[in-house]
């Protein structure tokens, strides 16, 4: 295996307009801590980048410097503030390049070396989707996701972690691009295809969506791939994001947490806002699990979805930028429940068609 066992997702960087606000925003809101900052000569031009870090969930802030930096200020232009790539760590960076040659990835750079005082990385980049990468790093020594950051104190922050980590990437492709892409992760990255659901998933309703889901025991990394279905007469979420992402790409980023209705509270306390859940949904629920909290639950819009002793909460920002495009999701899994909510995804897409019917 070329990805290191149990690293899962190394970090998610997003490049965003003004760094320093959408670094701010991820403090106060939901509470990550900045770490660190690095201002480095990019591709093409001057760059800085935030770290913020919560649990074990690593993100990167990063915005253009000068107009030069034309890598970032190009993709912000036509994709909002929006993620940008995805890293995970290898064994070896000689032996990951290799495999990536034999599996026909679409590279984007060689092997790269970064190197500050006495950290220093190796990484390649590969293409995904129109305009990501993945990021594939062989860390010899750092003391931050990639050497060269300057470790600062944060004042800001003070809140106690409330996300454990990254649980997995949502991202959304055009029609009949979903095997392509399927079969490029499968083979670079070693994921095993666990699930698709489809039309027949979605029968009698107006939308709906193919879905994909990907998984690794041995890295834990997640990845879910998303595609309309063209012969329904409503527009889904998938629709929508692709609109306005003026393409492909990763539409939301999942957290896992201990507690998601403590968690919710303290977010809305501090102005996060959460995707409304019809009234459907809940009546629904309430006849299937009686035993819920289902009043706490539809206080804070949580889905649920039970096997037998295990459950799954999860609950969806609205978009965290201007665009209807990327949003993040938040995921309790208990008793190691290991699903992604499929059932869910039915459900809700039938109470939305209830509740824009009339019939509650």
């Amino acid at each position: 295996m070329i990805i290191k066992e149990h690293s899962g997702i190394k970090f998610v960087e997003l490049f965003v307009g003004m760094g320093k606000m959408v670094s701010w925003w991820h403090q106060h809101a939901l509470g990550f801590q900045l770490k660190g900052q690095r201002i480095y000569q990019g591709v093409h031009g001057k760059e800085i980048t935030y770290w913020l870090q919560q649990g074990n969930a690593n993100l990167l802030i990063t915005s253009a410097l000068e107009p030069a930096a034309h890598d970032v200020v190009s993709f912000v232009d036509r994709h909002g503030n929006s993620i940008k790539r995805f890293a995970v760590e290898v064994n070896n960076i000689e032996e990951t390049l290799a495999h990536l040659k034999a599996q026909k990835a679409i590279f984007l750079s060689d092997i790269t070396t970064i190197e500050h005082l006495n950290e220093k990385a190796h990484y390649l980049r590969i293409k995904l989707f129109d305009d990501n990468e993945i990021m594939l790093i062989e860390t010899t020594s750092s003391k931050g996701p990639l050497p060269g950051f300057e470790v600062v104190t944060d004042e800001l922050t003070q809140n106690t972690p409330e996300i454990l980590g990254i649980d997995h990437l949502a991202s959304a492709v055009r029609v009949n691009e979903s095997e392509f892409w399927n079969e490029y992760l499968s083979k670079n990255l070693a994921l095993d295809h666990i699930q698709t659901i489809g039309e027949e998933f979605f029968a009698n309703l107006l939308t709906g969506m193919k879905m994909n889901v990907f998984s690794s025991k041995h890295a834990n990394i997640n990845k879910v791939i998303v595609e309309p279905l063209p012969e329904k007469t409503r527009k889904s979420q998938v629709d929508v994001f692709l609109q306005h992402n003026l393409g492909t790409g990763i539409q939301h980023l999942a957290f896992e947490v201990r507690d998601l209705i403590t968690v919710v509270k303290g977010f809305k306390q501090r102005g996060v806002s959460f995707t409304k859940v019809p009234e459907a949904y809940y009546l629904a629920i309430e006849k299937e699990f009686p035993e819920l909290p289902i009043s706490l639950m539809k206080e804070a819009n949580i889905l649920c979805e039970k096997d037998g002793d295990k459950l799954l909460l999860q609950v969806f920002t609205e978009p965290i930028g201007d665009r209807p495009t990327l949003f993040y999701e938040f995921i309790q899994r208990v008793n190691d429940y290991d699903g992604f909510g499929v059932n869910n995804v039915h459900q809700l897409f039938k109470s939305l068609e209830i509740q824009l019917n009339g019939d509650v």
